[in-house]
């Protein structure tokens, strides 16, 4: 419970020191007297990220300082612990909006304190009620209902929950993976088979390539060559050029017979066989041109298979290409042991799914169980607060997709007046929502509830008999946890085991414990509107006697 709070320069409060006594107090105040800046120093001290508009105005910054009396808190180190009984929190913010956390006189990160502080403080303004309308706050209200034993199976649920979801994300990729593989090392087969026919090394590909066209160049060089010894011999068509001289001969041995003209003649006939004969032993000391082209063929067929592989890898060279294959090598080998790790992974998946199911039939099972109880004990309470038309039932349907927190939603049905149930959100008043609410707290096991609630004007739309009987089940949830009151309903506050008031002179806010008489006076200006009536003073006085009895 909270024993002290010191403020400094927050909101309109230039300072003010509460040492809180009991587990139900009251703050009050006409409006605009300054209430909310208790409100503001509450939330700094729970963990809420500050502002600059906090700050009283002119002030370059402002404190909060709370002394709470507590034991061992779970997940804080041994020097942010409790001393003798003893826990010390506070916040200094800056009118830049920063702010520094200390616990036991230690600096710590704002997130450390806010979550220390989940079980310590909790406020519950006059709009709280809302949280009712929606159905995840509903689940939670349930469940926490359900304790530590329900706690414990929606840790199992989402545990295995989450480890189905998981697995399912592992087979998933394991699968892109494959098909991704599988893709790109489509045609590794086959390039395989064909870089072992080839045998290439790095530079095959160059030297094939020149080598194909010194092969190329002997090929159009033997056919010259050849057509050029057609020309000298003659073929079947022509008599060719030996043929002609010797024609030629004949010609100018008829027209001139001279004999030396003749043997000209036959010296050029002679030159003519020589070079033939000289052609010939050329052609026959090299390849023919089948030969030729056979090679020529070979080296094509090489070639356009050494293409195709790079054509499979997506190689520009054959260092990729090389590459490509010994990652193919792999790869393939990978494919062959992740097809067996794939289905392992699919057989635990099942297992897992049947798990969730499970749970999630046993968590269901379990929420319907506690349903059933919650709503006997809201119920009750409700009856106490003077709503004994109405009665809450929980709806526990069934979803057809499971979720971590389970396969059912839950609904809170009003049922009043006999009539068929509607969702609370459809039928119910603020004022109703705001006594279900509490009928709500009042059920919940007291390690639910937080050391401190803060309840900033919560009787809104609430009057005479519900406002008192709002009050004392106030005053009764104030045996489970220490409340703080902010309210403009005397009668509730009339019930408070202390009793601050804050007024405001000019701009600034002061905070005073009241004693008997000055309860008095407050509650009769809360009655009226003034203390000076006679009738409210009595009243008042009549209001504190019935907190004794």
């Amino acid at each position: 419970m909270l024993e002290e709070l010191h403020v400094k320069n927050i909101g309109g409060i230039t300072t003010a020191s509460l040492r809180l006594r009991g587990n139900f107090i009251a703050i009050t105040g006409e409006s605009g007297s300054g209430k909310s800046s208790l409100v503001r120093a509450l939330e700094l001290l729970a963990g809420k990220r500050a502002q600059a508009n906090y700050l009283r105005v002119g002030e370059d910054n402002g404190e909060v300082e709370g002394a709470f009396q507590a034991d061992h808190i779970p997940s804080l180190p041994e020097e942010l612990q409790p001393q003798e009984g003893m826990w010390v929190v506070r916040r200094v913010v800056t009118s830049e909006g920063r702010s520094k956390s200390y616990i036991q006189g230690h600096v710590v990160p704002l997130n450390i304190l806010s979550r220390s502080m989940v079980h310590f403080i909790h406020i519950q303004s006059q709009f709280s009620q809302l949280d009712l309308l929606d159905e995840n706050s509903q689940l939670d209200l349930l469940d926490s209902y359900g304790g530590l034993e329900l706690k414990q199976k929606k840790m199992d649920m989402a545990t295995v929950f989450h480890k189905a979801v998981e697995m399912e994300r592992r087979i998933q990729e394991l699968t892109q993976r494959r098909k991704s593989v599988e893709e790109r090392y489509n045609g590794a087969d086959e390039l395989t088979n064909l870089l072992k026919s080839l045998n290439p090394s790095l530079s095959s590909e160059y030297e094939w390539e020149d080598e194909l066209r010194m092969i190329r160049d002997e090929i159009s060089r033997r056919q010259e060559l050849e057509r050029i010894l057609i020309a000298i011999e003659g073929g079947i068509a022509s008599g060719g050029l030996e043929g002609e001289v010797e024609s030629i001969s004949g010609r100018l041995k008829a027209i001139l017979n001279s004999e030396e003209i003749d043997r000209t003649v036959q010296n050029l006939l002679i030159s003519l066989q020589q070079l033939t004969h000289q052609i010939q032993e050329v052609l026959e000391n090299t390849p023919t041109i089948e030969e030729l082209q056979h090679k020529e063929e070979e080296l094509e067929t090489k070639l356009g298979k050494l293409r195709k592989c790079k054509r499979i890898a997506k190689a520009s060279s054959i260092e990729e290409l090389v590459e490509y294959y010994n990652t193919a090598q792999k790869e393939i080998s990978w494919l062959s042991e992740s097809l067996v790790e794939l289905e392992r992974l699919k057989d635990e998946l099942s297992k897992l799914k049947k798990d969730v199911s499970q749970h999630a039939l046993d968590l269901r099972a379990s929420r319907i169980k506690i349903a059933r109880e919650l709503e006997e004990a809201v119920n009750s309470h409700l009856k106490d607060l003077g709503m004994e038309t109405t009665v809450l039932t929980i709806k526990v349907e069934e979803l057809k997709k499971v979720r971590s927190s389970g396969a059912e939603s839950i609904s809170f049905m009003i049922e009043a007046n006999g009539n068929v149930p509607s969702p609370i959100s459809k039928i119910a008043s603020g004022g109703e929502l705001s006594r279900i609410l509490l009928a709500l707290q009042m059920a919940l096991p007291e390690e639910t509830l937080p050391k401190l609630l803060i309840v900033d004007e919560v009787e809104a739309g609430l009057g005479g008999k519900a406002a008192l009987l709002s009050g004392l089940k106030l005053k009764e949830l104030s045996t489970k946890c220490q409340i703080i009151l902010i309210t403009h309903e005397a009668t509730i506050a009339s019930l408070a085991d202390q009793h601050f008031r804050v007024t405001k002179e000019g701009e600034e806010s002061y905070v005073k414990e009241l004693n008997e008489e000055e309860r008095v006076q407050e509650i009769a200006r809360m009655l009226s509107g003034t203390s000076e009536i006679k009738e409210a003073v009595v009243h008042a006085e009549r209001l504190l006697r019935l907190r004794d009895e």
